[in-house]
């Protein structure tokens, strides 16, 4: 009766252990989609010989600083739902109002915490898919690489957007979440309601 029990509880552990395998592997595989959609994206830029840093939402939605003398320049990039281009757009500081003005400042304190953000030394080599210890998961697929001049990756990483601890500088990535979502609000304050135009 022992052994019926041992053998019933290692195919059980054997199970789990093969779940949790399965769970990984779509994990990695999740994220070598994403790094394709990304190196799609960042092959546009390839004329531009400078470190670039990339981050995107559901591989559909892409903010990119590419190193630049003397500050930086900023894209949005936007997927239509098959996968093609349909947004470029260099972003630029957008100070008319007192809030853009105010909002303006905020990234630019939240940038200048986060520097130097092409420092490679401060980014991890390997692609990152879990974080074993993580105290929250949550939110939006998101992917974040840095390529410097060689293409070589650095900080790269395929998780959910709302993970904690995070991978990369809290600042940048602050700023790169924010930047994004304001991109992604101008464009989808710029679509037409349908049910206005009626």
């Amino acid at each position: 009766m022992k052994t019926a029990y041992s053998i019933i509880l290692i195919l059980c552990f054997s199970l789990v252990c093969k779940a949790q395998e399965a769970r990984e592997n779509i994990a990695d595989s999740m994220a070598m989609v994403s790094r394709a959609k990304a190196d799609a994206v960042l092959k546009i830029f390839d004329t531009i010989l400078a470190p670039k840093i990339l981050y995107s939402l559901e591989d559909r939605y892409y903010y990119l600083i590419i190193e630049d003398t003397p500050c930086y320049k900023e894209y949005y990039v936007a997927l239509d739902n098959i996968g093609e281009i349909d947004k470029i757009r260099l972003v630029k500081a957008r100070t008319k109002t007192r809030k853009q003005r105010k909002q303006q400042e905020q990234y630019r304190k939240l940038l200048s915490e986060a520097q130097p953000i092409f420092d490679l030394s401060k980014y991890h080599m390997e692609l990152i898919t879990k974080v074993p210890n993580a105290k929250m998961v949550a939110g939006k697929p998101s992917y974040f690489v840095v390529k410097d001049i060689d293409s070589k990756r650095y900080g790269e990483y395929s998780l959910s957007s709302l993970t904690a601890p995070l991978p990369i500088n809290a600042s940048l990535w602050l700023y790169l979440v924010r930047k994004l979502l304001d991109e992604v609000a101008r464009d989808n304050s710029s679509v037409p309601n349908p049910e206005l135009t009626k």
